[in-house]
């Protein structure tokens, strides 16, 4: 109860205990995650302890992963399970596959049941992460919920920080059996506190009163003030709440194509080690560094068919069904890497993802504006950004333990998901209102959480109304015309974005991403090329959450001038190192300055300018020409990504790293005086609201 001072009330006490019981499970979790580098000495040297010898590097690249799709499975699996029976009885049951774990652990005898029992650490992981955040922000008081909320992460970095400590003095096995003892003293400790007020007022009044009651260090009713009757009150009519839980969930499933996109796109820098070493796989033995910037470039121009075909194909046959489709192209992406025989297979196969992603970058944010409510539309688009992170992280862990084609196999799993789980939502409701009003009804009364027509406010109507009425969208009307473009609405609205995404290119930070690795060879950082590229894409996935975070907080204008300020200094500062260096300047003091500033780069792009530009986009576009606008918007972006990332090596053969450097950091200051004075700020405003301000 180190968080708990002197002067702290009574009435905090009960919300403290419950927020520190329940982050024992992240404090295991966070021990689980680091499990396989805190005994790697032991895995690869003890060959008496498993009935196949010493692990090979495959084999443990094959357990550190296994813990990656336990925790896919268990997001899902009690994420749903919470609100079927409750957050507390659904993280009691989530410390059970957290103890057999430890208890698996020193009983495994092959690198099978060391897999098991990192998958079934994943799926208690998977809970942390969906179930604890709501548990507690459900039972916090305002001026508590940040500090709590705030106690899982640092109980996961506790977990990682005892977990090493231990390991290195001690036996893997040892290390387990002491680890029991934490999801344990969570079974016992947890199990004192009640459910949180907010899922009880959903079934039973007067528990939620008892449990409000209780974390608010309020002994009986009669002793409850008039704040804390105001309280409960709101917490008993929380239909407000519903939508907001309905729209997050599916959201998720929609985000396993970005997900998986992300994976594609940081590919070939994480396949770069085996792509250029091993003479088995082609028949054209390792592939030359200009065969590898073709493989790297192929999938661009796929982005660019995949953003006009799809673009077009989701004003004909709906959004759902359009991206249901673009889960093909993908799974063919990972189902031809493991056959390839040569480079051009690969370039294909690359292609093909392309033209995925291009359905991910203009179809996704379309449909994520028509279905979302004004306060949630940027916190939701952000989540196709997040998703690209978490898929440019995964591949580079993936990659650094194993070879390619295992990866391939492994991320097959994302788009079958995808398939699985997104053909359960409804299509959009603007697009269902262009064809009939009925089925948009039941399209809008889904994703706000109403379960009939009789359940609907006035608040629904009035939105339903605006959705069915407009000319605009009406069938009847006639086609497209020149006169819907110029405008001066949607000049205004073309002319920001154009500039918003030539910042998302010019600024070098994303042709970067692409050569990782080999940014990191040729600075000659202390750090393996392939563990710099992991510890990066860390950084960019915390870049990416950031922006999730303070988007309705910051603003987008605001967070799109921090990024780019970031970027334009971490190139300044890298392009800086590289000069000195090539004038033979003793720079040996400064050998981290390469890392830290390629991490500065990155953390800043992936928190505003690679992030927020897709919804800022969508928001500002008239909604009529919305869908051709995002379409020839992402076609545009995708023709640069396809030229900057081929002549991108070219460029620090001409003009030299720092060269390169210095001119993306002046393009990058050019964007940061174009932000400040053209882009609005569209933060907690109506679509209406934005289009009466261009």
């Amino acid at each position: 109860m180190v968080f708990i001072n002197v002067g702290l009330s009574k009435c905090y006490w009960n919300q403290y205990f419950a927020a520190i019981s329940v982050n024992l499970l992240s404090l295991s979790y966070g021990g689980v995650i680091l499990w396989t580098s805190a005994s790697y000495i032991y895995l690869k040297k003890d060959s008496n302890r498993f009935e196949t010898g010493v692990l090979t590097k495959e084999q443990l690249g094959l357990i550190t992963a296994a813990l990656s799709p336990g925790t896919l499975v268990g997001a899902l699996f009690f994420g749903w399970l919470a609100d079927k029976i409750g957050r507390k009885r659904c993280l009691l049951l989530a410390a059970l596959p957290m103890l057999a774990h430890w208890i698996i652990i020193p009983f495994a005898r092959n690198p099978l049941q060391l897999a098991v029992a990192r998958f079934l650490g994943g799926t208690a992981g998977g809970s942390c992460f969906t179930v604890i955040p709501i548990y507690i922000t459900e039972l916090a008081q305002d001026n508590l919920r940040s500090t709590l909320g705030m106690l899982l992460s640092l109980a996961l970095s506790t977990g990682v920080l005892l977990i090493n400590t231990l390991g290195y003095f001690l036996h893997y096995i040892t290390v387990a059996w002491i680890m029991t003892i934490i999801p344990l003293a969570f079974l016992v400790l947890f199990a004192f506190n009640p459910e949180s007020p907010q899922y009880l007022a959903q079934r039973n009044r007067e528990k939620a009163e008892r449990s409000l009651r209780y974390y608010r260090g309020i002994s009986s009713s009669g002793d409850a003030n008039e704040e804390f009757q105001q309280e409960l009150s709101r917490l008993c009519k929380s239909e407000d709440e519903k939508p907001e839980k309905l729209q997050l969930c599916w959201h998720d499933f929609i985000n396993l194509l970005s997900l998986s996109y992300g994976c594609v796109y940081s590919w070939t820098s994480a396949s770069y080690v085996y792509l250029l070493e091993d003479s088995r796989q082609f028949e054209t033995g390792v592939l030359t560094k200009e065969q590898l910037g073709w493989v790297t470039a192929a999938a661009f121009p796929g982005s660019f068919v995949g953003a006009l075909f799809f673009g077009w194909l989701a004003d004909k046959i709906g959004r759902k069904r359009c991206l249901l489709l673009a889960a093909l192209p993908m799974l063919t992406h990972w189902l031809i890497i493991p056959f390839a025989r040569n480079p051009f297979q690969l370039a294909v196969a690359r292609f093909f993802a392309g033209t995925a992603g291009g359905c991910c970058f203009t179809v996704i944010p379309v449909y994520i504006t028509e279905l979302a409510q004004d306060r949630l539309r940027s916190t939701l688009g952000m989540i196709f950004a997040l998703n690209l992170g978490a898929g440019i992280l995964l591949i580079n862990i993936l990659g650094y333990f194993m070879h390619y084609i295992t990866v391939a196999w492994i991320l097959i799993v994302i788009p079958l998901a995808f398939l699985v789980c997104f053909s359960f939502n409804p299509e959009s409701p603007q697009y269902l209102a262009q064809h009939n009003k009925e089925k948009a009804e039941r399209s809008l009364r889904y994703y706000r959480g109403i379960s009939s027509s009789g359940d609907a406010n006035e608040e629904f109507q009035q939105e339903l109304s605006r959705l069915c009425k407009s000319e605009e969208e009406k069938p009847g009307k006639p086609q497209l015309c020149w006169h819907d473009f110029t405008t001066r609405k949607a000049r205004k609205a073309y002319l920001i974005g154009l500039g918003l995404v030539l910042a998302n290119q010019f600024n070098g930070s994303l042709a970067m991403q692409n050569y990782m690795t080999f940014i990191f060879a040729e600075a000659g950082s202390n750090l393996p090329p392939m563990l710099s590229a992991i510890i990066v894409s860390a950084i960019q996935l915390t870049g990416t959450c950031s922006s999730t975070h303070f988007v309705e907080r910051a603003g987008r204008k605001t967070l799109l001038l921090i990024s780019i300020s970031g970027i334009f200094l971490g190139e300044s500062a890298m392009a800086s190192y590289y000069f000195l260096t090539s004038k033979g300047y003793d720079t040996s003091m400064f050998n981290w300055l390469p890392i830290a500033s390629f991490s500065l780069i990155q953390f800043s792009a992936n928190s505003g300018i690679l992030s927020v530009i897709f919804p800022v986009i969508a928001e500002l576009t008239p909604p009529k020409i919305r869908s051709t606008v995002v379409r020839v918007q992402m076609i545009t972006m995708f023709l640069l990504a396809s030229v900057i990332t081929k002549i991108f090596p070219y460029l620090t053969v001409t003009l030299g790293m720092p060269g390169t450097l210095f001119i993306c950091a002046g393009f990058s200051f050019a964007f940061i005086v174009f932000i400040a004075i053209f882009v609005p700020e569209t933060k907690g405003k109506t679509i209406e609201a934005i289009q009466d301000s261009l």
